[in-house]
Order: structure tokens, then sequence, then C-alpha cells
């Protein structure tokens, strides 16, 4: 895959994807409508049923239809800095410019639900001072660390995009800040020979 020297590195969410939500959130409801459809007269009550359920799951469910239909930018990297969709979670979108970025990373951890469980997800962050200051899930999409790399280097002057270590919790807040060992971004993000 070539990377245009120009361009920005974005990732919204993938046409399959957004047909697969669009499906799921439609199938029940749209198939009691399909079979109250063929005879109005003896299964009306499939049709009612049908355009009620979907009524219903199209407001619950309208943040993420209208996501799905709008192919949502979920993570960017450009001359602005970096931006960090809104998550599962329900932390809101966030841009952070290139001064007040040390690093990128991405990293694994796992999230407290209401669960007894927790959920194990892949997540990308922005580092400031040794904290990783704002973070977001990965949920369907993967980070190219070699095209974001690319952008990185172009955009934010040699900020370097990094894994960082395994987090056992990792807060669902918008505003909770993750702690880097010490030393570790001024070891890893020195170029290796």
């Amino acid at each position: 895959m070539r990377v245009d020297a120009g361009s920005a590195y974005e990732v919204r969410r993938s046409l399959l994807r957004a047909g697969l939500t669009l499906a799921l959130y439609s199938l029940l409801p749209m198939t009691a409508i399909v079979i109250g459809v063929q005879d109005l007269s003896v299964r009306y009550m499939f049709f009612i049923l049908g355009v009620g359920f979907e009524a219903i799951i199209l407001v619950t469910g309208r943040r993420r239809v209208s996501s799905a239909l709008r192919r949502e930018l979920l993570f960017a990297i450009d001359e602005q800095g970096v931006y960090l969709g809104p998550d599962d979670f329900g932390r809101p979108a966030m841009r952070e410019k290139w001064s007040n970025i040390d690093a990128i990373v991405h990293f694994h951890g796992r999230v407290w639900t209401t669960s007894t469980r927790p959920a194990s997800n892949r997540n990308v962050g922005i580092v400031q001072g040794g904290r990783i200051m704002a973070s977001r899930g990965m949920g369907g999409w993967r980070l190219s660390v070699r095209r974001a790399s690319a952008a990185a280097d172009r955009f934010g002057g040699g900020t370097p995009v990094l894994k960082a270590p395994y987090y056992d919790q990792i807060s669902r807040e918008w505003f909770h800040t993750l702690p880097l060992p010490p030393n570790w971004l001024a070891t890893h993000a020195a170029p290796r020979e």
C-alpha cells in the first residue's frame, strides 16, 4: 500500500461494518413488516409490531445508526493534531493540538463494565507529560502503525507512535489519565540504531 506524501491518516467506519450495524438493527422489525405486508388482511398484527419495533430500535439506537450512516470519523492524524472520535462508552470526540502531544500510543487494556467480567480491548491514546491523557477504544477498527507513524512524522514533526504497556484497568471516564512507567517515554521515543 502506498502512502501519499501529503495525506492525513484517517480511520472511518467501514462500509461493511456500517451495513452490518444497519442490518442488525433492522433485521427483526423488517422481517415482521415483510410478513405483515404479504397479507395485511390476515397478518396486520405482524406489520404493526414490525413498525413499532423498528421505531423503538431507531429511537434507542439512533447514535449508532446515524454513526453508521455517516461513516463517522473515528481517528485522524493531520496538520491540526490528533483527533480521537467518540467511542462505545460515550466518551466525546476531541482534537488535541500538536503542541500538547509528546507521543501517540496504542495499547491493550481491560475496561470494567457493568457486568462482572471486564472487556478486553485495544486502545489508542495521546501522551503528554508521561501520562496517557486521553484514549479511545479501537472497537471495529485497527491502527496501521506504519501509516500513523508516517502521518505523525509528517505533521507532528517526528512525534513517535509507540506501543504502550498493558493496562489492567482503564476507566470509562473521558477525563481519567493513565500513568506510564517512569522514564518509559524517554527510553522508547529515542530512535533505534
